[in-house]
């Protein structure tokens, strides 16, 4: 009997770990134009995370504002990472308004890598949304860099009554034997 109770007990907090994994963002307004967030020197690391949910994590009824928000990572082998509005591994973004244009994503120096999502679902549904992106710059500069930009992508999904507003986005890599690669409204399996 004592052996079924402590299972039980087990099983019980188990489930209630998992679903404070599911993050979720609801009827709610998050404010951070000109966000700033830098990182420097060798292998510098800077991730900017803006109305971002992880695990199974919703993003319904809300709007996120994160325009002129940059986010640098300057020194050899660098990452500049900038999430803004984003719902990951099996998320879901339903009625929500992602404003981020002229958001500055930036890593500098050799073997650097800059990667910018701006609206975005990882294996989920996109529905009723409007993503502003317009002027959102993605840069990375140095020999074989890396830069890659996402606005309005939903991945392993579906998308529904989705509005991308994208002019003049501008994603480089520069330097020898760098790539770049840009997607706007794409949905990819």
């Amino acid at each position: 009997m004592k052996a079924i109770v402590k299972t039980a007990l087990v099983t019980a907090l188990s489930l209630c770990a998992a679903g404070v994994m599911a993050g979720e963002i609801s009827n709610t307004d998050i404010r951070a134009s000109n966000a700033d967030n830098q990182a420097t020197a060798k292998d510098a690391k800077a991730l900017q995370h803006i109305g971002v949910t992880f695990g199974s994590g919703k993003i319904t009824n809300s709007d996120i504002h994160a325009r002129y928000a940059t986010n640098y990572a300057n020194g050899e082998g660098s990452t500049a990472h900038q999430d803004i509005g984003r719902a990951l591994n099996g998320g879901t973004m339903d009625n929500v308004s992602v404003h981020a244009g002229r958001a500055y994503n930036q890593a500098y120096g050799k073997g650097s890598t800059a990667e910018q999502q701006i609206g975005s679902v990882a294996y989920g549904t996109m529905k009723d949304v409007n993503i502003y992106a317009n002027r959102a710059v993605n840069k990375a500069t140095g020999e074989k860099s890396t830069a890659r930009q996402q606005l309005g992508v939903v991945e392993g999904g579906t998308m529904k009554n989705v509005n991308i507003y994208a002019e003049d986005a501008n994603n480089l890599a520069s330097g020898k034997g760098s790539t770049a690669e840009q997607k706007v409204g794409v949905v990819s399996y």
